[in-house]
């Protein structure tokens, strides 16, 4: 089942509230063959891989459809596959020599394969980034590669607000450029407070990679520094702190209530069925969210420890990639299809804002006019929050995939009273510490 811990930990859209599904009825296409070099040597003979649901494969399969229009000569296998077995097959395609020519990447992985040689500096081989607005292209960058992926979307974090429950406890929405973190629990407090039992002013936010990595941002460290741990025991353990705080409050659930909510599907989570005020996001998760309130819901800057959206240290986070073997046999067709993904409007219409909002502002003008309102919401947050935006944070190293079990082995243990917030907070880093060694 898709959770509402899996959506905040990925950072992945979810049409119509479905999860990660397998092909899909529209599924296509197959392994492909390819042999040691991806795609053979003919005219222009590709293979395509990518993770993601009914919706996401429909349209990348018209997108191919609408390319044949301009490279006639060029024949692309589909390889639709689910999250859950994608990256075990694309580990044993990469050990059997059998690397798709093009892949849909995720932050997590990127230096795992990058570094590894498999990925083809992007950059190198000609692909034109120069409408791209700035700083989404540097989240795609490794060290020693180059370019090795392209933001196939843009993610930004955000705080949802369900107002239907802010009127029901009498409760103003806030100022989201100047509110502090302390501002977000006070908020909650009063909300749970004026509504009934079993409704809250916010969720259990403590165990939220995204939020967690804005905080230490914010206090001048990072989730990654050269490879290891970039934030220290001290700011660590003042999240924890924070994050207590939600519960001796009552702003949020228990630590039993928010283990279980974290369980459920998103449409049956607390805020899901208005039963809180306030949730965290990923931007290109609003269109599900809002879906589930009738497009009522309200997106919110995450709040900072200066009281200033100007301090607040948000970056683009690329909600996914598209990268090229390495070893593909046509590198040129292999980036010029890249190319017409990410900078064609034709391209745009087709994928719209499913994989996040285009880097290519031009493709996000062309598409825009086009979107529902639950979509807008997506762009003009991210339109919003771009001149207030931070440096982008350093590539996921090898290992940092386990970061979010950590943080939430860490923070439910401190919930449920095993340990003290000095305790989970030193635990974080050394458990961390570990995984990157």
């Amino acid at each position: 089942m898709f959770t509402r811990r899996s959506a905040l930990a990925l950072g992945i859209t979810v049409p119509g509230l479905v999860g990660l599904a397998a092909c899909g009825p529209n599924a296509s296409g197959g392994s492909g063959g390819g042999g040691s070099d991806g795609g053979s040597a003919d005219a222009g003979s590709l293979r395509l891989a990518w993770w993601g649901n009914p919706t996401r494969n429909e349209n990348t399969e018209n997108v191919v459809e609408a390319y044949k229009e301009v490279a006639p000569d060029v024949t692309i296998s589909l390889e639709p596959g689910e999250w859950s077995g994608y990256w075990d097959k694309l580990a044993t395609q990469t050990a059997g020599g059998d690397f798709p020519d093009i892949v849909q990447m995720d932050e997590k992985y990127l230096a795992e394969y990058g570094q590894r040689g498999a990925l083809l500096d992007l950059a190198g081989a000609g692909l034109d980034t120069s409408e791209f607005v700035e700083g989404s292209v540097a989240v795609g960058e490794l060290p020693d590669v180059g370019l090795a992926a392209i933001t196939a979307g843009l993610n930004a974090f955000t705080v949802l607000a369900n107002p239907a429950v802010f009127e029901e406890a009498g409760v103003e929405m806030p100022d989201d450029t100047t509110w502090t973190w302390d501002d977000l629990i006070d908020l909650a407090t009063q909300i749970s407070e004026a509504t009934p039992d079993g409704t809250y002013g916010m969720t259990q936010m403590g165990t939220v990679q995204g939020l967690f990595q804005l905080w230490a941002r914010q206090a001048g460290q990072d989730q990654y520094k050269d490879g290891a741990a970039g934030f220290d025991a001290a700011t660590a353990t003042e999240w924890f702190e924070w994050s207590k705080k939600i519960q001796d409050s009552g702003a949020g659930p228990n630590a039993s209530v928010s283990v279980e909510d974290s369980s459920q599907s998103m449409d049956q989570s607390l805020f899901g069925t208005g039963k809180i005020a306030m949730t965290v996001a990923w931007s290109n998760q609003v269109v599900a969210h809002d879906a589930m309130h009738d497009g009522t819901l309200v997106v919110l800057r995450p709040p900072s420890q200066a009281g200033s959206a100007a301090d607040a240290k948000l970056w683009y986070k690329a909600s996914m990639y598209w990268a090229v073997s390495a070893k593909t046999a046509n590198p040129e067709a292999a980036v010029a299809f890249v190319d017409f993904l990410v900078n064609t409007p034709e391209a745009g219409k087709i994928l719209s804002v499913e994989r996040g909002v285009p880097g290519n502002l031009a493709v996000r003008e062309a598409i825009v006019g086009d979107l529902d309102a639950s979509n807008k919401k997506a762009v003009d947050f991210l339109d919003m929050i771009e001149a207030e935006l931070g440096a982008p944070p350093e590539i996921t190293p090898q290992g940092g995939g386990e970061f979010e079990s950590i943080l939430t082995r860490a923070g439910e243990d401190m919930l449920f009273g095993n340990i003290s917030t000095a305790d989970a907070g030193q635990r974080l880093l050394d458990e961390l510490n570990s995984a990157l060694s």
